[in-house]
């Protein structure tokens, strides 16, 4: 699933062929590219705090994922691609789709009308750490020191822009940033959950194993049945919807999660998922910038220290990854 930067982690996951190649000119195509991937889920943010502010949230993410399950579907059927879901594949599915698209949605909008827009594209950027936790627990994944001081290093940062955050305008600060780290969380369990379902049907041969846009179309799909019902909640014939409100929602659609899904999964292919995922530290960068420019949030240097906080949370775990499949070879 494609949600504001939280994807390079669980494509890694994902049934996606790679043909590393040498770096080269049609390499700085795929890192343009990467590069472009990041800007759009970083303008994000900003995006749904615009929207989010005056409109139901909720409200919001079934409108969005109205026009993503229905793309899916077709590209999917254009492709030639099964879209026959296994019986067993089910219970799965609909987790994930209650965790990565129901409850990320939620908490990100939910989010970002409490709390800036910027503050909170910090904090996101704190997911990979808690997947690195969650593995070590549910794949039995090794807890190692590293790991321990890379999840210290990452809360650290929330903290910093937590407290010292100079953007107060804004209704509830802390438990806005809660609800994005909730939104984190919620990525984090479906990440987990996703690299159990793909190694359990990769070691079972007797049914195909499902492509990661199958998985993606399905995931989308139970998500938005789950939001469906919520969003009737929040009457939302009841608000103004204006013609640069259905931008912003088309935007989330198609730009950040389909344009995005396709042009990360191009990177993946080309260039391999760990060096693709570099890229994704790049997101909260154009989050804060986004943020900056469009919504005119202030900026200062506690923004950079909370980055650095939670991006050398992130280089912890993933370092520890790396001496991990070194000592395995």
């Amino acid at each position: 699933m494609v949600l504001e930067g939280q994807s390079k982690t669980d494509l890694q996951s994902l049934p996606i062929e790679t043909t590393t190649v040498r770096v080269d000119g049609r390499n700085w195509t795929v890192y343009s590219e990467l590069v472009l991937t990041m800007f759009l889920w970083g303008l994000a943010w900003p995006v749904g705090r615009l929207l989010a502010t005056d409109l139901p949230p909720v409200s919001i993410a079934a409108l969005r994922y109205a026009i993503v399950v229905p793309v899916l579907f077709g590209i999917l059927k254009i492709k030639g691609q099964p879209i026959r879901l296994e019986r067993k594949w089910i219970a799965n599915l609909v987790i994930m789709g209650l965790f990565s698209t129901t409850l990320y949605q939620i908490f990100f909008l939910y989010g970002v009308r409490y709390a800036a827009a910027s503050d909170d594209s910090l904090v996101i950027g704190i997911g990979p750490v808690l997947i690195a936790i969650m593995a070590s627990f549910v794949l039995n994944e090794r807890m190692t020191k590293t790991k321990g001081l890379g999840f210290i290093s990452g809360l650290a940062g929330i903290g910093v822009i937590s407290l010292l955050s100079p953007n107060t305008a804004v209704l509830n600060r802390l438990l806005g940033i809660s609800l994005v780290f909730g939104g984190a969380v919620a990525y984090a369990i479906y990440t987990v959950t996703l690299r159990r379902f793909v190694g359990a049907n990769r070691a079972d041969n007797t049914s195909p194993t499902p492509s990661s846009l199958a998985i993606l179309a399905w995931i989308s799909l139970f998500g938005w049945v789950f939001l469906i019902p919520l969003s009737l909640s929040e009457a939302p014939w009841t608000y103004s919807w204006s013609p640069i409100s259905w931008l912003g929602i088309v935007y989330l659609a198609l730009l950040s999660t389909m344009v995005g899904y396709f042009f990360y999964v191009e990177g993946v292919s080309k260039i391999g998922a760990g060096r693709a995922a570099i890229f994704g530290n790049l997101v909260p960068v154009f989050g804060v910038i986004t943020s900056v420019l469009l919504l005119h949030e202030n900026l200062s240097p506690w923004h950079g220290v909370s980055f650095l906080l939670i991006l050398a949370g992130v280089v912890l775990v993933n370092k520890q990854k790396k001496i991990e499949q070194t000592g395995q070879r």
